[in-house]
């Protein structure tokens, strides 16, 4: 009796900690996907408007995908967020020496390879159908 109670307590366990990881990731990245997408459409539109606060943007931009890229790379593919810090790091190289077309083309990189990720990591009824 006591080894059926057992294994019961053990298979609830297995059960929550597998529900567990299929959850706090997600929730995870769905938080960084928001602030990151946020902050592309924000640098995009200063840019679009003169604004020379848009390197200020383009920064934080770099910044905060360097300091999600330990995190991420723990269950992530590593050469989708390594193409997503490449994305952003051009994007600033091109904003700092004034190539709008340029820094254009590597945000619009950026948010391809940041819905792309979301697209196949994020659990939606519509990616089981």
């Amino acid at each position: 009796m006591g080894f059926t109670i057992f294994r019961g307590c053990m298979t609830a366990l297995i059960c929550l900690a597998l529900l567990a990881l299929f959850f706090f990731p997600s929730q995870h990245l769905s938080r960084f996907a928001d602030g990151a997408g946020a902050l592309i459409a924000d640098a995009a539109s200063a840019l679009q408007n003169g604004d020379p606060d848009a390197i200020v943007l383009f920064e934080v931009l770099s910044e905060t995908v360097q300091e999600e890229m330990p995190v991420l790379e723990r269950f992530l593919n590593h050469a989708d967020i390594d193409a997503l810090d490449g994305a952003a790091a051009r994007a600033l190289t091109a904003a700092r020496a004034g190539d709008t077309g340029a820094a254009f083309d590597a945000l619009t990189e950026a948010d391809t390879i940041l819905r792309r990720i979301l697209g196949i990591e994020l659990f939606s009824w519509n990616s089981l159908l």
